[in-house]
């Protein structure tokens, strides 16, 4: 959101939804299945796991595969370490914003050792 401001007073105010067009659909139009799926990491740079599991849902989905139970529970629990991975990133970076680096630098430590997982 982008806000003008006189002193305290907030003199106007702009939305920006912060929502950007990739082309990823057309990307993929004329790729297979397997072709698309590295389109998937590059929406979501932070946490591209999660991205690929909806996509490898949504085909699995469409073509009528069975997954065996042991591969879902590996892509939940990768799901999960991607999530905590996430707010490992973002919840410092609004620290950060306002001032206290130190809990940036703690995350980050905290955010390596989940990546050597």
């Amino acid at each position: 959101m982008v806000v003008e401001l006189d002193g305290e007073v907030v003199e106007r105010a702009e939305p920006h939804i912060g929502l950007l067009h990739r082309g990823t659909e057309k990307l993929i139009e004329y790729k297979t299945y397997l072709q698309a799926v590295p389109y998937f990491d590059r929406l979501d740079y932070v946490s591209p796991m999660c991205q690929e599991h909806a996509f490898a849902l949504a085909t699995e989905q469409l073509l009528n595969i069975k997954v065996p139970i042991r591969a879902q529970y590996i892509r939940v629990i990768f799901s999960e370490i991607t999530r905590i991975l996430n707010h490992l990133l973002n919840v410092p970076a609004y620290a950060a914003d306002i001032g206290a680096v130190t809990p940036f630098l703690w995350c980050f430590e905290e955010r390596e050792k989940l990546l050597e997982f």
